[in-house]
């Protein structure tokens, strides 16, 4: 008997002719094909699903203006972006406990910081010797000005063009 179904099993085996063959492999293609969408299509969803639910726990931390920006970079580097608003958390809360032990550092150590000493005032004089009075008042008023737009600029952050503007408004009537 086992003779007999050896016999039947290669009779049934069937010789494709080659238009056929390319057609079964054209249909194999386009069926594998539409798998790999289907999956991923699951993958999209299951990857968009655990973006909002990471998003969702750092809601306090996100605006709505930089949510678009997060969700990408979650998308993009998971494990950054999740340490960074972690960080960003724990920044937040420390500065809404009020203080306490923050993990920020200063840029700079004000303690050590010495104040500039103030540009010498006066005329340079001249190599004759000797200034005239008109001269000199000019030269007075000229690093009057310097001076003032110097402090302006350092200490409202102006560039220093704009700071000196502003100086001669306010020493011109001097």
């Amino acid at each position: 008997m086992s003779e007999k179904a050896e016999v039947k099993a290669e009779e049934e085996v069937v010789e494709l002719t080659p238009e056929q063959q390319i057609q079964d492999l054209t249909n194999r293609y386009r069926f594998e094909k539409a798998k790999t969408e289907v999956l991923l299509g699951e993958v999209i969803a299951l990857e968009d699903d655990l973006t909002n639910r990471c998003m969702a726990e750092f809601d306090a931390v996100v605006s709505d203006e930089t949510r678009e920006y997060w969700r990408e970079q979650m998308l993009t580097n998971r494990a950054m972006a999740t340490a960074l608003l972690t960080e960003l958390a724990r920044a937040k809360q420390g500065l809404m406990v009020g203080g306490g032990e923050s993990t920020r550092r200063p840029l700079h150590n004000r303690a050590l910081s010495r104040p500039v000493a103030p540009v010498a005032v006066g005329g340079g004089g001249t190599s004759g010797g000797g200034t005239t009075p008109a001269a000199s008042g000019e030269d007075d008023r000229a690093a009057k000005i310097r001076n003032r737009a110097h402090e302006i600029s350092r200490a409202e952050r102006l560039p220093f063009s704009a700071a000196f503007r502003r100086a001669e408004r306010e020493l011109g009537g001097q």
